[in-house]
């Protein structure tokens, strides 16, 4: 009976040993492959641009928004050239569904969401990673009374 609990034990220790060594080696595998490609992150932003609220068929307001973001270029599966366009694009898009929810005022909870999703659209199109963080320097949302032209009443 003592034979076999001493086997038992001999079999646990060198399970143990063999998960630990396994972990051990693969993370010094992942750490070997950092050290040969260390991330090289970049900051981009876009122009201001101005996505419509469109409601009953007519514009009534703006989203008003600057997007910087910083990326990684060892990342990219795009020209480094077109990153600007790419994530332009993942910023409108995102403005525009969140004009289209119906959303009357700007609040703390939105701008997360947007960022969020600025980055999923322009993970989708650059590579996957490479956008690792996203600011709306600007995010305005102007309603139709502001709008220049709409402010001028018509005799």
């Amino acid at each position: 009976m003592l034979k076999l609990i001493a086997v038992g034990m001999l079999g646990v220790v060198a399970t143990g040993t063999g998960a630990y060594v396994g972990t051990m080696m693969q993370a010094k595998d992942h750490s070997e492959q950092a050290a040969e490609h260390p991330p090289e992150i970049v900051n981009i932003a876009t122009e201001l641009s101005a996505v419509p609220v469109i409601s009953d068929g007519k514009v009534t307001a703006y989203v008003l928004m600057k997007v910087s973001s910083s990326i990684d270029k060892s990342a990219l599966k795009v020209p480094e050239d077109s990153v600007v366009s790419y994530l332009g694009d993942a910023a409108f898009r995102a403005a525009f569904e969140f004009a289209a929810s119906g959303v009357k005022e700007v609040k703390a909870r939105h701008i997360e969401e947007l960022s969020t999703e600025i980055i999923r659209l322009a993970d989708a199109r650059i590579g996957a990673g490479a956008v690792k963080a996203v600011n709306l320097e600007q995010f305005n949302l102007v309603p139709e009374s502001k709008i220049r032209g709409n402010s001028i009443k018509e005799h």
